[in-house]
């Protein structure tokens, strides 16, 4: 829904000036539907070096570190990673998704500027209307700062354990009736593991400019990132070892990648009411990373520019209020993988990994979509929405190698034929129906609702076009999400909210014993997640939020390796996360606060036959501010100095775990003025 555009020229000369934005499909916290949402006060207490710090402060949300800033993410969900994981969470900025359709970054928080971020808002379940391919299992909205309501002069400098160093600064200037903001991001940070670091950087520039019945505002966002990677540690709870946990197998191993996205949108309101947004995109990402876990160590390079379209409109009409979007995209992805020598493995492994080119192709794409929706009154307290959304998308695909199984030369792979498989020249086209219907009722302190809602995600280029053992043709329907959620939530000294959901995911994509990428597979998602945050009074407030959830197959497989058996538990899946926080603001100048995480224990296989056995960290954090606009802070993470793994899996034959950090102290100066 729309949020109302308040007045213009006039409110632009107010020394306090309130926020005009139209919303339309962004998360909006006050709606029917379970959302929650890190303000930017509350992003700067935990100035995350990783998003993993971030989302474990928002419920039903999971986020694991693995080297430097590489992770895997789960909203409502068990870690979603491999074929059919990539894209089943849809990633915005301002409302705009990071990416177009088809071409996921798994690691996709790689690419957005999450500490100076205005807020980051999570709707956990379906996407909403309006949220296009890969709003599945949640969608993310990033919403940066602007300099016209949130500005900023400051700068701070941070330095911390293992060679962590940071340089943000945060500059507004005015231009006329309007503003200019910069914010820049720079980290240089190393590990302690051997040989594993990152340099990060990011540059975001927002111009916002009120016109008479709204404002224009352009943003400029752009990411490098240059990594030393470390693979995972191998041997059952290797992570406890004070050797084995510092190690780093593959020391060649790297990652780089770049990121440019340009948005403009325009909110207007006309004089009946109507309320109106009109944004225009256009996006441009780069990477390259070293294959270290595959025998021959192939080298990928993956990238896509796209453009893009979005309108949506709110107005009022006899006793409903009619909500309508439009959106439009091109887009273009590559991927190339090329293999330098013969892999250093047994002649069954390296025989049919040759050397030389395995994939290049390009993806030419378009996708078009719209959603109407209606609102209706029901007396006083009750209000009904309903609506649905479209989507169509079309994949062009052109491979540059002979189609098959062959080497790049032509020739045939031994021992049945090379592994890596190109599908000949292909079009692909997808089309979605996603409904939702949402029975709200407004008490005198507190909310309730009933939402009925589908997600979907159109297969991925990569699921379709990167195939193996000899697929020549990936036959895939798009994953489909049907949920029930019922939630409550109130406000004032106590503000809560629990919500139970049931979720049903079908056409769930992954690769069976042969090799193949197929989508015949069914999940079962269900639980409880809750939050809540009180004034304790005399300075001092707690918050804490938790899910207990079951993640289900509904189906029977082997995979070769593993056998999927119907009814256990999906890996990567712990039925229990939850933390708090204690913070104590004495005065203005002072605050600290005592933070707590917990994951629980889950299965690294799909039999569930071994597990990890879960962790509990704590965190700490005091700032105070000085006379003149100086800052000091101190934080420090994993207090107890607990060995422990940020991810565990189970694959090869082997426990793999991505260490976590021990104790580790950051120390901030920074001035504002």
């Amino acid at each position: 829904m729309l949020d109302a555009l308040i007045a213009l020229a006039v409110l632009a000369q107010a020394e306090d000036l309130p926020r005009i934005e139209v919303r339309a499909r962004d998360i909006d916290p006050a709606q029917a539907q379970a959302t929650a949402e890190l303000s930017a006060q509350e992003l700067e207490t935990i100035r995350p070096s990783h998003p993993s710090e971030l989302f474990a402060r928002l419920p039903g949300s999971w986020v694991t570190r693995g080297s430097g800033q590489e992770h895997l993410s789960a909203v409502r969900s068990p870690l979603l990673a491999g074929a059919g994981g990539c894209g089943a969470l849809l990633v915005l900025e301002d409302g705009v998704p990071v990416r177009p359709p088809g071409f996921c970054n798994v690691n996709g928080f790689f690419e957005i500027n999450l500490l100076q971020a205005d807020s980051v808002s999570v709707l956990r379940g379906p996407g909403g209307l309006g949220h296009a391919s890969g709003g599945l299992h949640g969608v993310i909205d990033v919403r940066t700062r602007s300099p016209l309501y949130a500005p900023a002069n400051q700068a701070r400098f941070e330095v911390g354990s293992d060679d962590y160093r940071r340089l943000d600064l945060g500059l507004t200037t005015e231009l006329g009736e309007g503003a200019l903001g910069v914010d820049v991001n720079l980290v240089d940070a190393g590990s302690f593991r051997i040989d594993e670091g990152y340099d990060h950087q990011f540059v975001t520039l927002n111009h916002v400019q009120p016109t008479e019945r709204g404002q224009w505002r352009t943003t400029l966002a752009a990411a490098r990132l240059d990594q030393d990677t470390a693979g995972f540690i191998v041997g059952e709870n290797s992570y406890r070892d004070a050797v084995a946990r510092r190690a780093n197998v593959n020391p060649e191993a790297f990652r780089t990648g770049t990121a440019l996205r340009l948005h403009s949108r325009g909110d207007w309101v006309d004089g009946q009411g109507t309320e109106s947004r009109l944004s225009f995109f256009a996006r441009r990402s780069r990477m390259s990373f070293l294959q270290h876990f595959l025998p021959g160590q192939p080298l990928e390079r993956n990238g896509q520019v796209s453009l893009g379209v979005q309108f949506d409109r709110s107005q009022p009409l006899a006793g409903l209020e009619l909500d309508w979007g439009l959106d439009a995209e091109l887009f273009r992805g590559f991927l190339f993988q090329q293999q330098d020598g013969p892999a250093d493995a047994p002649p069954p492994v390296a025989g049919i990994r040759p050397p030389g080119r395995h994939y290049d192709y390009e993806v030419d794409g378009q996708r078009l979509g719209g959603y109407l929706a209606g609102t209706w009154r029901l007396g006083d307290d009750w209000e009904l929405r309903a609506g649905a959304h479209l989507d169509w998308i079309r994949y062009d695909y052109d491979n540059a190698l002979a189609p098959g199984n062959l080497a790049e030369d032509g020739s045939e792979c031994d021992f049945g034929g090379c592994l890596y498989t190109r599908p000949d020249d292909r079009t692909d086209s997808f089309f979605n129906l996603a409904p939702e219907l949402t029975l709200s009722r407004q008490f005198d302190n507190w909310q309730g609702w009933l939402r009925i809602a589908r997600g979907f995600r159109a297969p991925q280029a990569t699921e379709l076009y990167r195939l193996q053992s000899g697929q020549t043709v990936a036959d895939l329907d798009s994953e489909v999400l049907d949920a029930i959620e019922l939630g409550l939530r109130g406000g004032q000294r106590l503000a809560w909210e629990l919500v139970a959901f049931a979720q049903r995911k079908d056409n769930f994509i992954f690769r069976d014993a042969e090799g193949f990428n197929v989508s015949d597979g069914k999940t079962d998602h269900r639980g409880i997640e809750a939050s809540m945050r009180y004034r304790l009074g005399h300075g001092l407030s707690v918050a804490a939020r938790g899910t207990y959830a079951i993640h289900r197959y509904r189906f029977d497989r082997d995979l070769g390796g593993e056998t999927i058996i119907s009814g256990r538990d999906i890996s990567s899946a712990p039925r229990r996360l939850y933390s708090a926080d204690l913070t104590w603001r004495p005065q203005q100048r002072w605050l600290a606060q005592l933070a707590f995480e917990s994951t629980g224990s889950y299965w690294l296989d799909a039999a569930n036959t071994r597990s990890y056995g879960g962790h509990r960290l704590w965190h700490g954090h005091v700032e105070y501010q000085w006379h003149g606009g100086w800052q000091t802070a101190v934080r420090l993470r994993n207090i107890l100095d607990r060995r422990y793994a940020e991810r565990a899996d189970f694959a090869f034959g082997n426990n793999r775990y991505f260490p976590g950090p021990g104790r580790s102290l950051f120390v901030q100066l920074g001035r504002a003025w």
